[in-house]
């Protein structure tokens, strides 16, 4: 038992290594993974010479490390996530090259977002830096994926919700769930330059766990047009979705 124990341990920091990759930021030193995974440096190098060993990290030039290629490989032979992909991208495309605009395809990790894939221009490398990874409940693709969410009572936050703020909160879940799309706040109190639209993206079962979300600059794309943006694309990879689940050739087929 002692040695089930000490392997499962080591998986677990293995994944917790592994999970300091996933934000904004590719690449990590051995003093950033000791930070955020509160594992000493003797324990992090060892785990780091054996995962890049093994391809699941490799080393840059700088010292530093990033998640390695053999990962990749392995998320890209899931089948799900491949016909996701494959549905979603050439969409994206369409809609970025219509709008010019940062467009991108969310999920959940924790209760923050985690951008899955995005199509931009140079110019708006900024835009995906200022974004970050935002809590749900505090950015429109995170009030998609909560509306459609298991448990959409539930909402991220740092203090218990008093009773009105309870129903105030389902009342524009619900709003959400109406349109179809949730959007970044019209009003003239709102003096962020940049404004975010999504939609929900529509498994066979009718799950929700992906959205498309696109930004622009307030004053200029107004943000109820770019939600009907992100929900005629997002309609449109549902579709596809459901299309390669019922054709061989696309994607998995039913038993």
């Amino acid at each position: 038992m002692s040695e089930i124990n000490g392997k499962r341990g080591v998986l677990a920091r293995a994944f917790d290594i592994l999970g300091c990759f996933t934000g904004g930021e590719p690449e990590r030193s051995v003093a950033d993974i000791c930070a955020a995974t509160d594992l000493p440096p003797a324990t992090v190098h060892r785990m780091l010479a054996t995962l890049s060993e093994h391809g699941a990290i490799e080393r840059t030039g700088r010292g530093r490390y990033r998640l390695g290629p053999r990962l990749w490989r392995l998320g890209h032979g899931v089948q799900d996530i491949r016909l996701l992909r494959d549905c979603a991208r050439p969409a994206l495309v369409d809609l970025y090259a219509s709008t010019r605009l940062p467009v991108a395809l969310v999920t959940r990790e924790g209760d923050r977002l985690h951008i899955i894939d995005k199509i931009a221009g140079r110019n708006t490398v900024k835009v995906w830096e200022q974004l970050g990874s935002p809590v749900l409940d505090e950015h429109p693709a995170g009030l998609v994926l909560l509306a459609w969410g298991h448990d959409p009572d539930r909402r991220p936050a740092s203090r218990p919700l008093r009773s009105e703020e309870q129903f105030a909160w389902r009342q524009t879940l619900a709003q959400v769930r109406q349109i179809g799309f949730a959007h970044s706040p019209t009003g003239a109190q709102h003096t962020s330059p940049l404004v975010w639209a999504a939609a929900p993206v529509f498994a066979e079962d009718q799950t929700v766990s992906t959205c498309v979300m696109i930004g622009g600059r307030r004053g200029q794309h107004p943000p109820i047009s770019l939600g009907r943006q992100a929900r005629t694309t997002a309609r449109d990879i549902s579709a596809g979705l459901r299309a390669g689940l019922e054709d061989p050739a696309l994607g998995r087929t039913h038993a």
